[in-house]
């Protein structure tokens, strides 16, 4: 771990107000504060009306009530929610109903969650005269869910999870939300919001992230709770975002939108990328950038944040000549002003960058400023408000543990897939299932395991460096091909929706499985574009297939040799593929009378025929490839009939399995020739009245290869005929 992280860890604190250097009675809230969240409280914060059988509360921010305006008018966005219920949570040692305040905002956030992301928070609503309402679609912001999924961590600190609200959970499961609908994890950003999580490569938005989402001394924070190091990754990417700029432009200005351009360098998005022709430059979204990095120079000891700081500040002071009032509403990167007017959203969050950067002198009169402006509206002082608490030094930040557990419960000396099976065994009583080391799973740090340190666990799995998805207990050199039905299907990480997706499959596509888990057949382990990962094959109903496999099950033909004339019933049972083509016409099996030539009447025609045919598709046998056999395909004649002899097929069978098979075969460079044993017999389940004294099955399944490879030849057994005799052949096709 990078240095500046294991700093920034060490750090955190229990339930203890953070240290700040200005001013000086740092940790209680001061008289100022406490006036100002009174005034807060009053103007902004509201009781949904229309709810009768529960309280839920939200933060106001729009311009008119529906009382005033007659019509449907905005009220509330994520962003407001986020900022209400940090606010509910800081302030709680002084407001006694600070946990009624933020348990009705946590039922008002249920009530309004993202259609995306399903622990995420839709993005706006709006009073109709009967109802708040989702409006302007329903998804996600990113700074909402980040406020709001701190703030349930916040609340797990200060009241415990014993509750009503399981606070914990709900923060565990807004955040991994966020990693999967709000990260990119090709650039390792931060999306948007959950609307951009499967946009495609050519769209504008791929690439974007919005700097006010840089709430830094939070990823540390998330990684701790949940043990998913792709926070820590996401931390150290960011800071190489706001590096860039710093370095670049020397202001500390970053802009509202940033995007890489196509050399790979990040930069301001063009004018009307997203919502307005400032979208490029320092304005009322970045405005919250120095409240947001400063906190972690203040509470983390960052030196990326303070370096920021410092250069953010030391242009304000240069710019304003230390007058508050010439702290202009947006400026381009390089400092010049884009607007004329001064405005408390741009003015509050100064107080923190000053704080980080030691300027007293500057932080004094920034905090006066703020204070002297009084209410005004709900942007600029909500955020004042919160830079308030912070300035006080009673912003909130849990301890990350120092070590985290190994996760190496069967204490091989190796954190792999099998210890994630053997918890999840032991959490579900399998008997005989025993932990070697039980405390190895407890990534949650509390004595005791559950569900939740097994999600952990899946997720430590995957930050695991050599690689970023979960390695399945069996891989699959050769197997089989399938078709993806769903438009958009998911490639996991690990056989779990819990992983996260990291790619979507466009309908149509053909891909091959490359490994399973030996007790799950809802999953399968493939390669798509490169990157490898888990797709479910079947939707959460475990019934509808979400892919076909297009491998076949080419031409078994079975023989039937009584002593003497027999009515004969034969049925198959096949529980990896389905019947296709058979021949006589299969209705719950063939009913025959065999004769001892093998000649076969077919009762339900009166047909004659010198075998029973039947074919499948949807193949999704695991065929055996551990031994077998690789010809060269000009030698494949001369092979098949060594082979097939030595197995006991006579003359008339053998002839008619090469007439069959050796045109697929012989004009290949060479063939992987595996002979199936187990593999077949399972998946094709072949009944026979009365019981036969013998039976052949003969199953080749081959991989036409370019090259030759090495493989164990397999040991085959030779068949001995005798009494009612029965004989079966078929093969299939597998293309690498």
């Amino acid at each position: 771990m990078k240095k500046k992280l294991s700093a920034l860890l060490g750090c955190m604190l229990f339930l203890n107000a953070v240290s700040i250097p200005v001013p000086a009675a740092a940790q209680t809230l001061s008289s100022d504060t406490k006036q100002y969240y009174d005034s807060w409280k009053g103007t902004y914060l509201r009781k949904n009306p229309y709810v009768r059988d529960e309280t839920q509360y939200y933060v106001f921010y729009g311009e008119r009530e529906y009382a005033e305006a007659h019509t449907t008018v905005e009220v509330t966005v994520s962003e407001a929610h986020g900022y209400g219920m940090l606010i509910a949570a800081l302030m709680s040692e002084y407001d006694s109903g600070a946990k009624d305040i933020f348990d009705g905002m946590y039922r008002y956030y249920l009530a309004h969650l993202s259609s995306i992301g399903p622990h995420l928070m839709a993005w706006q609503q709006s009073d109709n005269g009967s109802a708040l309402i989702d409006s302007n679609g329903a998804d996600s912001a990113t700074d909402g869910d980040l406020d709001i999924a701190y703030a349930l961590v916040l609340a797990d600190m200060i009241w415990g999870s014993n509750g009503e609200i399981n606070y914990r959970q709900a923060a565990e499961l807004v955040i991994n939300d966020i990693m999967t609908y709000d990260v990119s994890h090709e650039d390792h950003i931060l999306r948007l919001g959950d609307w951009a999580h499967d946009v495609s490569k050519n769209n504008k938005y791929y690439t974007a992230t919005r700097a006010s989402d840089f709430i830094m001394q939070y990823f540390p924070v998330f990684y701790g709770v949940t043990g998913d190091e792709r926070w820590l990754q996401l931390y150290d990417s960011t800071y190489g975002i706001i590096n860039h700029f710093v370095e670049k432009y020397q202001t500390g200005l970053l802009p509202d939108f940033i995007i890489k351009d196509s050399s790979g360098e990040w930069i301001p998005a063009p004018t009307n990328f997203l919502e307005n022709e400032n979208d490029g430059v320092y304005e009322y979204n970045s405005c919250r950038v120095p409240w947001r990095i400063s906190t972690d120079a203040l509470v983390g000891e960052n030196a990326d944040a303070k370096r920021y700081a410092e250069t953010v500040n030391a242009f304000f002071v240069n710019e304003t000549g230390g007058n508050p009032e010439k702290i202009m509403a947006g400026y381009t990167p390089d400092g010049r002003a884009v607007a004329d007017w001064d405005d408390l959203c741009f003015t509050a969050p100064l107080m923190l960058s000053a704080a980080a950067a030691g300027d007293t002198k500057w932080h004094d009169t920034v905090r006066k400023a703020v204070l002297d402006t009084g209410i005004d509206s709900y942007f600029g002082n909500t955020i004042a408000m919160l830079c308030l608490i912070t300035d006080d030094g009673c912003w909130l930040a849990p301890e990350t543990p120092a070590e985290k557990p190994s996760g190496d419960v069967n204490n091989d000396g190796t954190f792999n897939i099998k210890d994630a099976v053997l918890l999840r065994d032991w959490l579900l009583a399998v008997p005989d299932t025993q932990l070697a080391d039980w405390r190895a799973a407890d990534f949650r740090g509390d004595g005791r395991l559950d569900a939740a340190d097994l999600s952990l666990m899946k997720r430590a799995l995957l930050a695991q460096p050599e690689t970023d998805y979960v390695e399945p207990e069996v891989r699959l050199n050769y197997g089989a091909p399938f078709i993806v039905n769903d438009e958009g299907l998911k490639l996991y990480r690990g056989p779990d929706e819990s992983y996260g997706s990291i790619a979507f499959i466009p309908g149509g596509t053909r891909l091959n499985e490359v490994g399973f888990q030996k007790d799950d057949n809802y999953w399968v382990f493939t390669q798509y574009e490169g990157q490898y990962g888990w797709i479910r094959t079947y939707k959460e109903d475990n019934v509808t297939p979400t892919v076909v496999y297009i491998m076949m099950g080419g031409k078994p033909v079975i023989y039937l040799y009584p002593e003497k004339e027999t009515d004969v019933h034969v049925e198959l049972e096949l529980t990896e593929s389905e019947l296709y083509t058979t021949y006589p016409k299969y209705n719950g099996g063939w009913d025959v009378t065999a004769f001892p030539d093998g000649m076969l009447l077919n009762k339900a025609d009166g047909s004659r025929h010198r075998y029973l045919f039947w074919d499948s598709v949807n193949c999704r046998t695991r065929f055996d490839y551990s031994r077998g056999f690789c010809v060269a395909g000009s030698d494949t004649e001369r092979f098949l009939k060594e082979k097939l002899t030595y197995m006991g097929l006579n003359e008339s069978e053998m002839n008619e399995f090469i007439i069959y098979w050796l045109p697929k075969l012989e004009h290949n460079a060479y063939n992987l020739i595996a002979f199936q044993g187990d593999a077949y017999t399972d998946s094709v389940k072949m009944t026979i009245t009365p019981e036969p004294d013998s039976e052949c099955r003969i199953f080749m399944a081959y991989v036409p290869l370019e090259a030759p490879v090495e493989i164990e030849p397999q040991q085959l057994e030779p068949f001995e005929r005798k009494g009612f005799a029965v004989v079966e052949w078929g093969g299939a096709e597998i293309l690498p």
